[in-house]
């Protein structure tokens, strides 16, 4: 498929590529020298704001021929029964499905300055415009790749794309390996003070059993081998410990001993501590720190408490030698924070480029709903990635009991 547009900016570049290599598994090809374009003769398109004498034409609003980030203006406009933006008044599209895509995947809304955020700074979900648009748990981008596809297939019978192949994904964050062992003393003390003023005896003598070192069945102690065709994915946290980062040291044995069993089944990923977002230099040394423990190459990650900045904490993953991040989702609602389930590349608005950064979207965290709701709202998302193809990635927490 050949892509015409007057200028070939890393905007349109990123998401010609996004749609056509990501989601409909087929080449494209770029150019901007008009002539060249009209003597093609198999399938292509244009995408300019004047108009192209040619059979496939999107008419294009200036968002990809920009480089800087503007607030944008969301001027709801309906195509079939959705509500989108970006209207057009000629060619074959109703509004321009690339911005969109673009505005969507490059987290666009996410770095301006006046947004709301929670207690934790983060961009909650009730904010972003697919939560106002009503389309939060749906994979528009994927909608609009199709959609576009169908365009060319009508007027290019030969065109062919294939949709990605739909697969789920368990991935696990350890933010408290176990609940009794692994623990100092002066954290027992404190654990066994609390039981007892809360009357939980029974809580306060398995801290002390623990504590002289007996065998307890510890409730945290929920990591087994998984039958599914794909290896699960354990982020494990390193940091020191902090008032949001509680995890077992990595000097202790249970923590080494715990990293030992995991490496035999799943994969080990780097689980960034709460400050990391902050203190970006936190990410290569809690990276280091479980590189020697596991004696394994980390490239894996995601953020403890979903918490990251644009473009900043991606910056500082890749320094650190990442190259794929599972931090992609809603911490407070469920759904497609960039409404797309296939991996992809992170693009730095502020360098205004592409990076090497791969971005692995999540669907679903524990915690959020109760487990009755959890298991509802599952069904409602794996039925929509299955139709559209791609991954549907879950996130549970071993610790998290009450799941």
């Amino acid at each position: 498929m050949l892509l015409y547009a007057s200028n070939i900016t890393p905007r349109i570049s990123y998401t010609f590529r996004v749609i056509f290599e990501r989601i409909l598994n087929c080449p494209i090809k770029f150019t901007a020298n008009i002539d060249a374009f009209l003597a093609t003769k198999g399938p292509k398109m244009a995408y300019s704001p004047q108009q192209i004498e040619t059979s496939v034409w999107m008419e294009a609003t200036p968002l990809l021929f920009e480089d800087n980030i503007v607030k944008q203006n969301i001027v709801p406009e309906k195509w079939e029964d959705i509500m989108l933006f970006y209207p057009t008044k000629n060619g074959n599209f109703p509004v321009d499905f690339v911005a969109i895509i673009f505005f969507l995947i490059s987290r666009y809304e996410e770095y301006y300055e006046d947004n709301m955020l929670d207690k934790h700074d983060r961009f909650q979900c009730q904010n972003s415009v697919a939560h106002k648009l009503g389309w939060h748990r749906k994979l528009i981008v994927h909608r609009l790749a199709i959609a576009i596809a169908e365009i060319l297939v009508a007027y290019y019978p030969q065109f062919e794309y294939k949709t990605p192949q739909y697969e789920e994904l368990s991935t696990h964050d350890v933010d408290i390996a176990y609940q009794y062992k692994g623990k100092p003393w002066w954290r027992w003390c404190g654990a066994i003070t609390k039981a007892l003023l809360r009357l939980r005896f029974e809580h306060a003598n398995n801290y002390l059993k623990a504590t002289l070192g007996k065998e307890i069945a510890d409730p945290f102690d929920n990591f087994e081998p998984e039958n599914a065709p794909s290896k699960p994915i354990y982020f494990i946290l390193t940091s020191n410990f902090t008032k949001y980062d509680k995890n077992i040291s990595p000097k202790n044995k249970a923590f080494r001993d715990l990293i030992r069993r995991l490496v035999e089944f799943s994969e080990i990923g780097l689980h960034p501590s709460y400050y990391s977002s902050n203190k970006t230099s936190l990410i290569e040394k809690e990276k280091k720190c479980l590189e020697e423990v596991s004696q394994l190459k980390i490239t894996k990650s995601r953020q403890h408490f979903l918490r990251f900045r644009f473009p900043d904490t991606f910056r500082a993953l890749i320094k650190a030698g990442i190259t794929d991040d599972y931090s992609l989702g809603w911490h407070d609602e469920a759904g497609f924070r960039a409404s797309i389930a296939v991996p992809y590349p992170f693009f730095d608005l502020v360098k205004n480029e592409e990076t090497t950064l791969m971005l692995h979207p999540l669907a679903l965290m524990d915690g959020i709903f109760s487990r009755e709701e959890d298991e509802v709202i599952l069904d409602e998302l794996r039925e929509e990635v299955e139709k559209m193809g791609g991954d549907l990635i879950v996130l549970t927490h071993n610790s998290n009991i009450k799941y």
